[in-house]
């Protein structure tokens, strides 16, 4: 895939709905975002879901700056390609220091997903704009290849072990991304990503959207290593602390991703996610059901 973004909202073809209050957003669902398996899972949302979860609360008060602080989202109906997915974001509580924000995610008006953003007021100095835009919903980001169909007698060991060594693809998103699963371990699996400009914010640093779905893919391959040949799984619960933004200078930022249930119908993975200097900039924890 030749794609190269503009910034994370053009990554994943995303839109403000002119006019809606509370804010709405809209995402189609491309080639360009789907995993190894060639579906459209929990990290495909990240960015959509980070920014209606920060949105209203900056937009309160408009003379200060506003960091995303945690995420909870829950996964219910899963998408397909061509799916438009509408989000809307209500803020619920708010003060002068910090906000609550209610997203709501659906297809068709069939919920998707739901969950909560926690915002904090900051004294950071901004360098520009948002680049999310108000526009009609855009065409579904269909310019990448569908990765060819996994051969179910394989483990999900083998598969994690066949996408670190190239030989088999890691899916049109860790593409976009530029991951690399640095160490396939099971018991710690590494996923490494450099950071780059179009993954930036208005401070100059890495959208909470993008840490997000960086983390949610590491997530997605660890959880993906421990499955049985032939099991299918999808990850739906997902919780991250923000707790610093790295610097979008080149250097990776790696995630690592350790078991802490691996079960017949649900799994549990907590995953860090640090800068090149050992610098912890996230946290969270997934849980995937695994009787799909």
């Amino acid at each position: 895939m030749t794609y190269r973004p503009k910034n994370a909202f053009d990554a994943f073809a995303i839109r403000i709905v002119p006019g809606s209050d509370p804010i709405s957003m809209t995402q189609p669902m491309g080639t360009r975002i789907v995993d190894h398996r060639g579906r459209v899972e929990l990290p495909a949302l990240m960015v959509l879901f980070d920014d209606l979860g920060g949105l209203p609360f900056a937009l309160a008060d408009r003379l200060s700056s506003s960091l995303q602080a945690r995420l909870s989202v829950s996964v219910g109906a899963g998408l397909a390609l061509g799916d438009v997915v509408r989000g809307d974001g209500r803020l619920l509580m708010s003060d002068e220091s910090f906000g609550s924000t209610r997203v709501r995610l659906s297809r068709d008006g069939e919920p998707v997903a739901s969950g909560s953003a926690r915002s904090v007021r900051v004294g950071r100095a901004v360098i520009g704009e948002s680049e999310v835009v108000a526009g009609e919903t855009l065409p579904a980001p269909d310019d990448a290849e569908l990765p060819a169909p996994l051969d179910p007698s394989l483990s999900g060991a083998q598969i994690v072990a066949g996408i670190a060594d190239g030989s088999l693809s890691a899916g049109p998103l860790a593409e976009l991304l530029g991951a690399a699963i640095a160490d396939p371990d099971p018991s710690a699996l590494r996923l490494a990503v450099p950071t780059v400009a179009w993954m930036g914010n208005f401070f100059g640093t890495m959208h909470g959207g993008i840490i997000a779905t960086i983390t949610a893919q590491a997530a997605s391959f660890g959880i993906a290593a421990n499955m049985r040949p032939g099991v299918g799984y999808r990850i739906v619960e997902f919780t991250i602390a923000f707790l610093r933004s790295p610097a979008l200078d080149g250097q990776p930022v790696v995630a690592t991703v350790k078991p802490v249930k691996i079960g017949r119908r649900l799994s549990t993975v907590d995953v860090e996610l640090h800068a090149d200097d050992g610098t912890l900039l996230a946290r969270a924890t997934a849980d995937a059901r695994c009787d799909l």
